[in-house]
């Protein structure tokens, strides 16, 4: 297991899922605080993910003074097909899970912000993976509904496999809308959530 003791049951909000346990190893705890310690942690754009196998997919978004629209999924660029799928609003300055990580054993998730901006957090907890222990923080934006020509923008989803522990920030000052192409229908038995504790915080991110 990536994490000790093991995955348990833990009541989170108002519901009960299983975590991954208590506590990071030892060694992903050093590398979060050393993070702390030297400097912030800058944000980066898509192509610059560096952590193995998170899956790039470029988009469009079409837009003109009447609205946009924006693609979220397409058969042809994926290499999974889409079984399930939701959108999430975040609140301005707003977190998902603000003091833990999200993660998976089976499913991949597939984030594409369709409005406003966010940040997802990405740190890879993959034993056998080449970049494990890598931890970054990547922009994804959407649609401002204020356009006043027509044009084409390009945006991305990004693909996050299993053992890949996530979470996402609004930094905006509007609301932002994710949505979601998970290749597996929701199952509470393939979440987990494991606290920050010391090691991480939203505000360290610029």
């Amino acid at each position: 297991m990536i994490l000790i003791p093991g995955w348990k049951r833990q009541s989170v909000g108002t519901k009960t899922t299983p975590t991954g346990g208590s506590h990071l190893r030892t060694s992903s705890k050093n590398i979060l605080k050393n993070s702390m310690e030297k400097n912030k942690i800058k944000v980066i754009s898509p192509d610059q993910i560096k952590i193995d196998s998170i899956e790039i997919i470029k988009r469009n978004l079409f837009a003109d003074d009447r609205g946009f629209l924006i693609e979220t999924y397409s058969g042809s660029k994926e290499k999974l097909p889409s079984v399930y799928s939701y959108s999430s609003l975040v609140g301005p300055g707003c977190a998902k899970d603000t003091d833990r990580f999200h993660h998976h054993q089976k499913q991949s998730d597939r984030f594409t912000v369709v409005m406003g901006k966010m940040w997802v957090l990405l740190f890879d907890l993959r034993k056998n993976s080449p970049t494990f222990n890598q931890l970054e923080v990547v922009e994804l934006t959407g649609g401002s509904g204020e356009y006043r020509e027509k044009i084409t923008i390009p945006k991305f989803t990004i693909t996050i496999p299993p053992g890949v522990y996530h979470g996402i920030k609004n930094p905006g000052s509007q609301p932002a809308i994710l949505v979601n192409h998970p290749t597996c229908e929701y199952n509470p038995e393939d979440e987990g959530r494991t606290p920050f504790g010391n090691y991480f915080s939203w505000d360290l991110v610029e």
